[in-house]
């Protein structure tokens, strides 16, 4: 059995009440009916905002310190001609509270107890710098994408992109995030985290795209080993493609990876429904391992969102794994479901724009997991600052 403090609810009341937002998470872009590529420079999404990302939270949203706002408008993240910057940062306090599980493990005959104590942390979730020059204007772009803290420097992005291509297409190499799939910010999502389309995983190759109208189509080749060189002929094969309807975005996402006797098959389906100040979204993704056995998992997200006003938005957010949908071991005659493997977690929260650059955001998880997962059962409290350009 779970022990929760008192502190529990009054903590949920404040996850749902507290102004905040989780960094430039897709329902913007969903809510608005908006390609990625009408905010960032980044196509299929993420890392540095383009001009018109940057005007978007001055003069389409409503900051909630409107006073401090209008000051905002004298600040330019251009350091000379064609040539940008742009910076993430965000401060966060997180809360885990005490877990006490109890549970059979295979093979044993009596349960045993799983226990953690609470836990709470002030750290620096992300921090990135970004660089555009742009040397050819709107065509031809050099473009880094730069993690500075908390871990040190690291490469995220660095890429060439060459636009203005036939059906509004463009073409990037270098190291990138693959597409597939919503690009949520939220990295412990299980579609971000099970996937492995990520910000934590990069790869070197090169993507095609095309925007033309109401639809989109982004294609990538890439090593498919995570940024690593590739000592082999196997290449990794993403992709994601949308249609944009009035209030609907229909699309769809296919990633194969083989290397080393190993593949791996994803695939899915993803929406989003506006329905006046709410938005619906959601993705499906089935992913298959093969190797000696197989492994298929079944990964589901859904979030519902609420503009109370534009600048501060109520979200509802559910996630469920099954790592063993299907599994087949070396041997085994036919695939076998293992019992009680399932992960779920429902998120509550609030976001809201501060300022054009300042945000804040206060969300509480509830997690669900095996009995000796204690991360996974351990509900948790997250309050955080962003500033961002």
């Amino acid at each position: 059995m779970r022990k929760r403090p008192l502190l529990c609810v009054p903590a949920l009341w404040a996850a749902l009440l507290f102004p905040s937002l989780l960094l430039a998470e897709p329902y913007f872009a969903f809510h608005e009916g908006y390609k990625c590529s009408a905010c960032h420079v980044n196509h299929t999404g993420g890392g540095k905002r383009n001009a018109f990302g940057m005007l978007y939270p001055q003069t389409d949203l409503q900051p909630l310190l409107s006073a401090l706002s209008e000051k905002a408008g004298d600040f330019s993240a251009q350091a000379g001609s064609g040539l940008s910057l742009g910076a993430d940062l965000m401060a966060v306090h997180e809360t885990l509270f005490s877990v006490e599980e109890s549970g059979r493990p295979v093979g044993r005959s009596s349960d045993t107890t799983y226990a953690q104590d609470a836990q709470n942390t002030f750290d620096l979730r992300s921090g990135q710098f970004y660089v555009e020059a742009q040397l050819i204007p709107e065509t031809l772009s050099l473009y880094l994408d730069e993690i500075v803290t908390p871990a040190g420097a690291q490469s995220r992005e660095a890429l060439i992109l060459w636009q203005k291509l036939p059906l509004n297409g463009y073409l990037k190499a270098g190291r990138l995030f693959l597409p597939f799939g919503i690009r949520l910010w939220d990295d412990e999502s299980f579609i971000r985290q099970v996937t492995g389309f990520n910000f934590d995983n990069q790869d070197m190759g090169i993507e095609l795209g095309i925007e033309p109208g109401n639809t989109f189509l982004s294609v990538a080749l890439s090593n498919g080993t995570q940024g690593a060189r590739d000592d082999n002929d196997g290449k990794q094969l993403s992709s994601v493609g949308s249609v944009y309807l009035k209030n609907v975005i229909l699309g769809g996402s296919f990633a194969f990876n083989k290397s080393r006797g190993l593949e791996r098959v994803a695939a899915g389906p993803y929406a989003s429904v506006r329905l006046g100040s709410f938005t619906l979204m959601g993705e499906a993704d089935w992913l298959r391992d093969s190797g000696a056995g197989e492994q298929q998992q079944l990964v589901l997200f859904g979030s519902l969102d609420y503009w109370h006003r534009q600048g501060l938005n109520l979200r509802l957010v559910f996630d469920f794994l099954d790592p063993y949908y299907k599994y087949k071991a070396p041997g085994a005659s036919q695939a076998e479901k293992l019992a009680e493997d399932e992960k779920s977690r429902l998120t509550l929260g609030a976001d809201a724009i501060l300022t054009p650059f300042l945000s804040a955001s206060a969300y509480y998880r509830i997690k669900k997991s095996i009995p000796q997962d204690l991360q996974g059962n351990a509900d948790a409290l997250t309050v955080a600052l962003h500033a961002f350009f």
